[in-house]
């Protein structure tokens, strides 16, 4: 599946990162004045930073003006504690905090609220020292605490659900990420991104499309700019729905807003899915122009879709700088490609030296029968009959009554009419060659009874040059 191109371990170092940031924001601001306070939750102290909508501010205010109650916080005995752990903290001996901390629990802390900031500084020790699972069991502790301070409660659920998916323990990181999506004042659109990851992981794949347009939907009403994170999430689910046209919508957008080459490579395959051929060549050739190919299948394609568009030396131009750079190898098929380019642009001189090269390379005859062709058009006959001889002999032809007709072509330019005659008769066993087999057949049946009549009486005219 495509979304596996989202590497889980890129997931899992994103929420890593986002979960230490948080943590780190706790550590710096511990106590104040009468050392009382514990630290504000991190998830509360990013969104002071972030600019809120109104309907945001006055649901904050909202949520403000229903707690009648004061501020719960520690007593002197536990703060004290709980500051010896911040010294140790600022110096990183986590033992030493870890050791003070599950010391406050038996003696210095009370259970209940106070338990829960102890559970709470734990959680972050423990995760600092790698210890995923007990940093989990720390702030569900606190989740769980009827007592605990109930913005803390909030924040403290999503940092654990944080760590649930980095564990990747998908249904238990889901159940928490809901259960604080309906409880926290101000949903983050990354939590709720989240959400549609774990709904992704626990094959809910529908859920997780639907949650993750809500988010880049919300954004754009606000006049804000969709992370390219979630739009290249909500191209991967389009597109895991074989859903190409919502793919080129949502390709369009990161454009837009993240221009970058790997983008119109996705847009120009998403509109040869669906079978629009001069968008793919279009968006192809945006990327082609960008250096933005590099894979020999990606200028075979671009090739392709200019000779469907009759633009054959634009094709060959293509292919003859990939080959030049080594990009795509210089194969029988590769060189007949180039050299059927040439071709049909017209450029037979640049035509004949690639498809020369291509057949020599190739077991069948074909290019051999291409070569011919050209010989013709550059009125080198003994060197067009020596292709379509050996393209005759190696068989295997496409086309074997165009082999036939370059041949007996080339031989009535070289005045051997018999030869020429017997040719013609070969190709008008063929339908596609039949009427113009005939009428060449006539005509050198013709020109060669006239010559010879002409030559009796002594007239000097040229005999068959044989090849």
């Amino acid at each position: 599946m495509f979304l596996k191109q989202l590497n889980l371990a890129s997931v899992r170092r994103l929420c890593a990162v986002a979960l230490m940031t948080a943590l780190l924001l706790q550590s710096a601001s511990w106590l104040s004045g009468d050392s009382s306070r514990l630290i504000s939750s991190a998830y509360a102290e990013e969104k002071k930073k972030k600019k809120l909508t109104k309907a945001e501010k006055e649901a904050k205010l909202k949520y403000k003006n229903a707690v009648s109650q004061r501020r719960k916080s520690v007593g002197a005995t536990c703060a004290k504690r709980l500051t010896k752990v911040q010294e140790f903290t600022e110096l990183e001996d986590w033992l030493n905090a870890e050791v003070e901390l599950n010391g406050a629990f038996k003696r210095g802390c009370r259970p209940g609220f106070e338990h829960s900031q102890v559970n709470r500084y734990l959680g972050y020790v423990y995760y600092a020292q790698d210890k995923i699972d007990l940093a989990i069991d720390a702030y569900m502790a606190l989740v769980n605490e009827p007592e605990a301070d109930e913005q803390q409660r909030v924040s403290t659920r999503y940092t654990a659900a944080q760590l649930l998916f980095v564990t990747e323990k998908y249904q238990a990181a889901v159940e928490q990420l809901e259960i604080w999506q309906d409880e926290a004042v101000i949903v983050d659109p990354g939590g709720r991104v989240l959400l549609a990851r774990g709904y992704y992981q626990l094959n809910q794949k529908a859920d997780a499309l639907t949650l993750l347009n809500e988010v880049v939907e919300d954004a754009v009403a606000n006049g804000q700019i969709p992370k390219e994170g979630w739009l290249n999430f909500q191209w991967a689910l389009f597109y895991e729905k074989d859903d190409y046209r919502s793919t080129i919508l949502v390709s369009n957008r990161l454009l837009s807003n993240y221009p970058k080459i790997k983008y119109w490579k996705q847009l120009s395959a998403m509109y040869g899915a669906l079978e629009q051929s001069e968008k793919e060549m279009l968006a192809l050739e945006v990327t082609y122009l960008q250096n933005g190919l590099d894979k020999e299948k990606q200028f075979i394609a671009l090739a392709y879709q200019y000779l469907a568009i009759d633009i054959p030396y634009r094709a060959a131009h293509v292919l003859n700088k990939a080959m030049t750079e080594g990009l795509v190898e210089r194969n029988e098929k590769n060189l007949s490609l180039l050299g059927s380019s040439y071709q049909r642009a017209q450029e037979y001189r640049m035509a004949s030296p690639v498809l020369e090269e291509a057949a020599k390379k190739s077991d069948n005859g074909n290019a051999w029968s291409r070569l011919a062709g050209v010989y013709l058009n550059l009125n080198e006959n003994e060197k067009a009959l020596v292709a379509a001889r050996n393209a005759l002999k190696k068989g295997d032809l496409k086309r074997e009554d165009l082999a036939w007709m370059s041949r007996g072509t080339a031989e009535q330019a070289l005045h051997c009419y018999e030869d020429a005659s017997k040719s013609f008769s070969k190709a008008i066993k063929f339908k596609k060659t039949q009427k113009g087999a005939k009428s060449w057949k006539a005509y050198v049946n013709n020109e060669g009874d006239r010559r010879s009549k002409l030559i009796a009486n002594g007239a000097k005219l040229a005999t068959c040059k044989k090849a």
